[in-house]
């Protein structure tokens, strides 16, 4: 599958709107926010999913998204290739965040707490792998050919279909119990918590949201700019635009992943985040400096400290609520935790968008505006200073009270 995910994702989608179909800077922060806005359907796939084949429910909606890539492949250039790209990427995202849902309770029945994190970084690496992969051929494909844009989306599929049937013969250890459990949720009385009931009666849960919240806004607050900075500003090649966006963050979060997974199956995720956030803002003020001397040298470096942090941040964005969730409200916990991505995702690369590049006099918004330019990415670094003092806080604040226990299921 990470053969026809990587052709939807928005690093490479938003390289070739901007290139190929020269999509406005509002469309390229739509491209950057799909991924994350979908995720607001998140709720909606774990109530879907609760009592059903987890492997089903996945092999469903992966073969949705398989579509979607065909889709692309189909439709020729144009306005109307532009719309159904991103259309397309949308509908994929949509379908991908029901995939994450289901995908995080069949890990957490397969491995136990003390487990869990390295087994899952071995997951994540294989479709890294892929990713870079792919993602590394894409850009001198299209760079040498073209008009090969419908092939590279065909093979895609084909590769694609291929993960399916291999993804479909995943057994799930205990998915009998944990379906009975579900269906009894659903027809007690006492439903499974809901959003609100969640963050209303777990404080500690609620505190690691609200910084995750600031800490993922942060992030998605710098990708449409990047994009617009490499491709239109500097004029970077596919290649080169790729690599930045796509190719080196993966990469290099593929290596370092073993090592944050080692270190997430011995510590809290609170305590983890509060340390990884600091990557996150080095990585955020070195990308305002390359923004500033529009220097491929310090993107490259800035992208590779954001690989780093990318690497320890999957599997924390994966696992976390399992630090919090008993076992029969890990799919509620994670469908919020989804939710809450998908919120921000709503917001934060329009509003990038628009302190970097500003407004036209005569549009949607009053008057006209210049916007702020690179110094975005220095704003993104100080939410992320904010987020990663509130996850020190909660870490202490939880030990004080003898709640930091590692909880072996």
């Amino acid at each position: 599958m990470p053969a026809a995910l990587v052709l939807l994702e928005g690093g490479v989608v938003g390289v070739i709107a901007a290139k190929i179909y020269q999509v406005d800077p509002l469309t390229l922060a739509l491209i950057s926010a799909a991924p994350m806005f979908a995720n607001l359907s998140s709720f909606f796939w774990s109530r879907l999913s609760a009592g059903r084949s987890k492997v089903a429910v996945a092999c469903v909606l992966q073969a949705l998204i398989i579509a979607c890539v065909v889709s692309v492949a189909l439709v020729p250039s144009g306005a109307f290739g532009a719309a159904v790209l991103v259309s397309s990427m949308i509908a994929s995202r949509v379908l991908l965040a029901g995939v994450v849902t289901v995908r995080s309770v069949i890990w957490s029945l397969n491995f136990a707490r003390n487990q869990r994190a390295r087994a899952t970084s071995q997951l994540q690496m294989i479709n890294a792998i892929v990713t870079v992969i792919i993602s590394s051929a894409i850009g001198p494909l299209l760079d040498i050919y073209p008009d090969s844009l419908a092939w590279i989306y065909w093979s895609g599929a084909v590769i694609g279909g291929l993960g399916l049937t291999l993804f479909a013969q995943v057994r799930v250890v205990g998915e009998a119990r944990q379906r009975v459990r579900e269906r009894q949720q659903r027809r007690s009385p006492v439903r499974s918590m809901g959003f609100i009931q969640i963050l209303k009666t777990d404080r500690w849960f609620r505190w690691y949201q609200i910084n995750m919240f600031g800490a993922g806004f942060s992030n998605m607050l710098i990708e449409a700019p990047l994009i617009f900075i490499i491709t239109r500003q500097m004029q970077a090649s596919y290649t080169a635009s790729i690599m930045l966006t796509m190719v080196i963050p993966f990469a290099v979060s593929l290596i370092s992943m073993p090592l944050w997974a080692n270190y997430l199956d011995r510590v809290h995720v609170a305590q983890f985040r509060s340390r990884q956030s600091v990557l996150w803002i080095l990585a955020q003020l070195l990308t305002m400096l390359g923004a500033m001397l529009e220097s491929l040298v310090w993107l490259v470096i800035a992208r590779t400290i954001m690989g780093i942090a990318r690497g320890g941040g999957s599997l924390a964005w994966q696992l976390g609520h399992n630090d919090f969730a008993r076992q029969d409200q890990l799919g509620a916990y994670m469908g919020l935790h989804v939710t809450l991505t998908g919120l921000r995702g709503a917001i934060a690369p329009f509003l990038g968008i628009l302190l970097y590049a500003g407004w036209q006099q005569g549009g949607l918004l009053p008057g006209a505006w210049e916007g702020i330019g690179p110094w975005v990415f220095g704003a993104a670094g100080i939410v992320s200073g904010l987020s990663g003092w509130g996850f020190y806080g909660l870490y202490r604040a939880m030990k004080r009270e003898g709640r930091i226990t590692l909880r072996i299921s």
